[in-house]
Parts: C-alpha cells; sequence; structure tokens
C-alpha cells in the first residue's frame, strides 16, 4: 500500500528511485490523477506529485487531490508537506475515507496517538469495512498498549480481506511476536506474494527467516525480485547480521558500514558493531558503545552482560564491580554475570568477595526472577494514581522487596487499568507466582503470551505447569519456532534427558553450544553427561573439564568431572568429592 510507519526518508527515496526508470507519461486516456495514483501505487512519491501538480493547474479543486498529495508526501517521508495537505481535513467526498485514514498515520508518525485515534474514527464513519483501516486502527491500538485489541483488529481486517498483504504482514509481525519466527515467516511470505514490489516487507521477511534459521532462503529472499531488497540500509544490516552469526566479522563489518545505519542511532545496529569488536577483540571500543547502549536500555540483560565482559577484557575490573556487583547479587543477577564480577573481585585482590559472588554463581539455578526496580523506597508508599510506568516499578519493587500482598494487589489494578497489555499480564502473573498463587500466575502469563511470547515469559509459563509432559511439548514448540534461541534449546535438552532420550538431548546440547551457551558451566556439564549416557567417555571427559574450568566451584560441573574422570584417577575423584560435599552440606 502506501505509507509504512517505518519508512524513513532514505528507504523512501531508494524506492523512488529503484522504479523511477520504469515510469512513463500516462496513456493519453488517463487523467493526471489517475496517473498520480498509478504511481503512488508503485511507490513512486515523485512522479506522482508532478502529475498531482498538473492536475491543479488543469483547475482540480484541491480538495479531489489534498489526499493524494497528503500521500505523496508521507511516502517520501516529507512529514511537514503531508500536514500542510491533511491537517486541514477539507478532502472530497470521494477521498474522505482515505483522507482521514492518512491523516490518522500522520499522527502516529509524529506521536499524536490521540489525534490519530480522532481521524480514524472520522474514515470509519464514512467507510467501516476499510481492511486498511483495521490495520491501522490494529498498529495504533499496540502502540497505545492495547495488544489484545490490536490482534482483534488485525483479525478484523483479515476477515473483511483475506488476501490484503497489509493485513497478512501486521498479523505476521503479530504472530512473529506470539508465536515464534517460524509462524511470522509463513504469514510475511503470503504477504509478500501479494506485495513483491515492497522493498520494506521484503527486508523483514528475510530478517524473519534469519532470526529462524534460515539464513540462505534469507538472503534468496533480498536478492529475489531484482535485488533492490540487498541494497537498502536494512537489507545491507540484516546481511550484515547473517554474516556475523556465520563468524565471517570481516565482512559483517564492511555490511554494516554500508547500511550507515550505526550512525542514525539505531540501537541494534551499535549492538551488532560493539558484538563485532568483541570477536576482533577490540574490548576497549566494545565497551564505550556498549555503555551508551546501556544508559538508554538500563533493563536489558544482554547488554548488561555484553558490557561486563567487555569491561572484563578491557582492565576495567574496577568499574565492572562498581557498576554490577549490586545487580549481580540480587535476585536479577545471572550467573554469568556473578561469575565475571567474582573473576573481577579475584583480578583486584579481593579474594574474599571473589569467593562470594563465584559461589553465588555455582549455586545459582534456572529460577525465575522479575526486572529489578529503579523506583526509591518511597515509591512502595505511592498513590493509586501512579502512571503505567510507575505502577510498574512499584510492582518490581514490592515483588523483590517480598511485599508479595501489595504486590499482588497493585498488579491486579494495573491488569485492569490496561486490560489489554501484555506487560501488565506478564507482570500480574510475576506478582502471583511470588505469593504463590500458581493457577493464576498461569492464566496471567498465558493472556500475556497470546500477544507476545519471549523466552523469559515462555520458561515461565513451562514453569507453572502441573504435568512435566504439557511442560516439555511448551518448550518443543517454542524450540521449533525459535530456534537460534541456544538457552532454549539447552533447557529443553535437560527436560528431554529426564525422559532418558539421550540422543536427541546430545543434539539440542550441541545446537545450543553452536548457539552461545558453550560458556554456559550447567551446558557443558549436561553434554559430558549425555555423552556418557552415550558411551562417548572421550568427548565426557573433554565437556566435563571445560564445564569446570569455568565455574570450579558449580555442583553440576563437579559431579560431570566426577563421572567422567577414569578409576585410575582415584585421587583427584577424592579432592572432588570432598569439595562437592563442602558446596551441598549447607
Amino acid at each position: 500500500m502506501i505509507f509504512r510507519r517505518d519508512l524513513g526518508p532514505v528507504a523512501g527515496l531508494l524506492l523512488g528511485l529503484a522504479i523511477l526508470g520504469g515510469c512513463g507519461e500516462p496513456a493519453p486516456d488517463h487523467s493526471p490523477v489517475d496517473a498520480a495514483r498509478a504511481q503512488l501505487a508503485r511507490g513512486d512519491a515523485l512522479a506522482a506529485r508532478v502529475f498531482l501538480e498538473r492536475a491543479l493547474e488543469q483547475g482540480t479543486p484541491r480538495e479531489d487531490v489534498a489526499a493524494l498529495f497528503g500521500e505523496a508526501a508521507l511516502v517520501a517521508g516529507d512529514l511537514p508537506a503531508a500536514r500542510k495537505w491533511l491537517g486541514p481535513g477539507k478532502f472530497s467526498e470521494g477521498t474522505r475515507a482515505i483522507g482521514f485514514r492518512l491523516l490518522g498515520r500522520l499522527e502516529m508518525a509524529q506521536g499524536n496517538l490521540p489525534a490519530a485515534g480522532a481521524a480514524f474514527d472520522r474514515s470509519y464513519r464514512v467507510e467501516p469495512d476499510s481492511s486498511d483501516l483495521w490495520v491501522d486502527i490494529g498498529r495504533l491500538r499496540y502502540r497505545g498498549g492495547e495488544q489484545v485489541q490490536a490482534i482483534e483488529a488485525a483479525d478484523r481486517a483479515l476477515a473483511l480481506d483475506p488476501d490484503s498483504g497489509e493485513a497478512l504482514q501486521f498479523r505476521g509481525q503479530l504472530a512473529r511476536d506470539s508465536e515464534g519466527m517460524e509462524a511470522g515467516a509463513a504469514l510475511l511470505a503470503k504477504a509478500l506474494e501479494r506485495q513483491p514490489d515492497d522493498l520494506e516487507l521484503r527486508v523483514e521477511y528475510a530478517a524473519t527467516l534469519s532470526d529462524a534459521g534460515r539464513p540462505r532462503e534469507a538472503l534468496e529472499a533480498l536478492r529475489a525480485a531484482g535485488g533492490h531488497a540487498a541494497v537498502t540500509p536494512r537489507g545491507l544490516f540484516v546481511q550484515a547480521i547473517i554474516a556475523a552469526r556465520g563468524d565471517d566479522f570481516r565482512l559483517a563489518r564492511n555490511l554494516l558500514e554500508k547500511s550507515d545505519l550505526e550512525r542514525s542511532e539505531l540501537a541494534s545496529a551499535q549492538l551488532l558493531s560493539a558484538i563485532i569488536d568483541l570477536a576482533e577483540e577490540n574490548y576497549a571500543s566494545a565497551a564505550l558503545a556498549l555503555d551508551r547502549l546501556y544508559s538508554r536500555q538500563p533493563d536489558n540483560r544482554r547488554v548488561r552482560e555484553l558490557l561486563a565482559y567487555a569491561l572484563s577484557r578491557s582492565g576495567g575490573e574496577r568499574e565492572l564491580v562498581h557498576r554490577f556487583a549490586e545487580v549481580a547479587k540480587g535476585r536479577a543477577g545471572s550467573a554469568y554475570l556473578q561469575l565475571l564480577v567474582g573473576r573481577a573481585c579475584e583480578t583486584l585482590g579481593d579474594r574474599q568477595r571473589a569467593a562470594f559472588f563465584i559461589d553465588l554463581a555455582a549455586l545459582d539455578g534456572t529460577g525465575l526472577t522479575v526486572l529489578p526496580s529503579r523506583s526509591p523506597q518511597a515509591a512502595r508508599t505511592a498513590p493509586a494514581t501512579l502512571g503505567g510506568a510507575q505502577l510498574r516499578d512499584y510492582v518490581r519493587a514490592a515483588i523483590a522487596g517480598r511485599e508479595t500482598a501489595a504486590a499482588v494487589k497493585r498488579a491486579r489494578a494495573f491488569a485492569q487499568r490496561f486490560p489489554g497489555s501484555a506487560d501488565a499480564q506478564a507482570l500480574l502473573g510475576d506478582a502471583e507466582l511470588a505469593q504463590g498463587n500458581k493457577a493464576a500466575a498461569r492464566a496471567a502469563y498465558e493472556r500475556s503470551a497470546k500477544v507476545r511470547r519471549p523466552w523469559p515469559l515462555a520458561l515461565r509459563i513451562a514453569g507453572v505447569q502441573d504435568d512435566p509432559a504439557r511442560a516439555r511439548q511448551m518448550l518443543a514448540h517454542y524450540v521449533r519456532n525459535n530456534p537460534m534461541n541456544g538457552e532454549a534449546a539447552a533447557v529443553l535438552a535437560d527436560a528431554v534427558a529426564a525422559q532418558g532420550k539421550w540422543d536427541r538431548a546430545a543434539q539440542l546440547l550441541d545446537h545450543a553450544i553452536m548457539l552461545g551457551q558453550a560458556r554456559v558451566p550447567w551446558v557443558l556439564a549436561a553434554r559430558s553427561i549425555a555423552a556418557l549416557q552415550l558411551d562417548d567417555r572421550e568427548d565426557a571427559l573433554d565437556y566435563a573439564l571445560a564445564a569446570h574450568e569455568l565455574q570450579p566451584m558449580n555442583p553440576l560441573a563437579i559431579s560431570a568431572l566426577l563421572a567422567a574422570l577414569p578409576d585410575t584417577e582415584a585421587a583427584a575423584k577424592v579432592e572432588l568429592e570432598a569439595k562437592l560435599q563442602s558446596l551441598t552440606a549447607g
């Protein structure tokens, strides 16, 4: 269709340039207005504007072409020009529905959500059964925190027009969040069949294929239809990610620089740049980039751990301990962060503190935690009129402070105020679980997952199931739809191993190790045990030694090494048994 919410000026210009050579004069029996519509359908805002100016010169009333001028401006990314044509709301009877719909898109693009809703309402009164309008309404609802209602709008759009590329694209985006990459890719493929010239959609489809572990198909999608999508900034970025995942970091850097997205302050581009720096051992540069990202995304666990790692490798141990010791010893501190802080303390000569964090990491399980609150203690007594973000932080603080009754009360109020919010339902689930209301937690988590099912939520849902077989089934479904999640594959392997299916467990653990779990001690220990069960004693010993080297005080690593050591290593076994007993005695 016409205007895409995320289409920037550069992408719009590239789209126009890619097809400018194909446009010519309209057929003699076509009016300038008809010709302008044809050019807009092809995405050529510049050519459309030429024909619209001609229509004005020939006496076409301004109201007849205001919507088309606004559409051309939106395609070109010229929001001030779009405001000039759409803002007054003066459209002819035949263009009123699309005119107000475009005005709503403009308001959304500028962050004026209530005004966007008002414009869509006016469009609805003229044409209530427009599939494209329901897509716009859905996008507005999603941005406004009404994600459940957004899904309903997307389904309404598809019911009105099952072949709508716009509706299929939006539903594919929603499915990708709630069902996984494979489900999203299937719907985006259908959308692309109907809109093969839509470069933005083609890039999005390729990115989804890449995240589904299908890089070759992703590259084929980018290079199809003339290869125009492959040379757009986001197309180059997708290729950079694929190259980095294939360990070709030189090519990844080259493609990232060609995309020029890092300079545009795009967080994902800056993160990729930092990851490339880490891979090339440019630790100081990576630390600077990750520090900037962390200041913008303080709750991003991945960024936090990468920053801690970069500091540990660039001589920044003191800063690492100063910034992350409190987080590491809190409920949200991961075993990896605890280990990094412990090693940093060790380097600084503080052995007692180092032992505390290393022991903490060794005893860490895969328990469920909520994100830490950054609100002051006083926020816990704040009035019920708190805004959404403040109320969220209050609930987090109450859970972390084990004030579970207060957490549940406020979380329920939060969910009632924002019944369509996936975040509100997930937070309610956390509060209910903290108070021991397992069934209520499960129900809230399931409501949240209908909108968005990130891995932490998927793990929570599996963890609150009463039936282990049901939990395994849910984990397997998640891994099938999100095959690039190494942690999920490792957790599923653990569940499969409990059934004695060691071949499958080993396959899943190998997949997890390939996806970055090679520095997770329990994963290596589990792979050692699987190797033993498959009578591969050499691999069992190698994996057990690697796990023990990473975390010498980890009970799982010690147990795996005990099992893998040959009988000739009697002295080493005695020492390991004594260490394991001292760790588990308390």
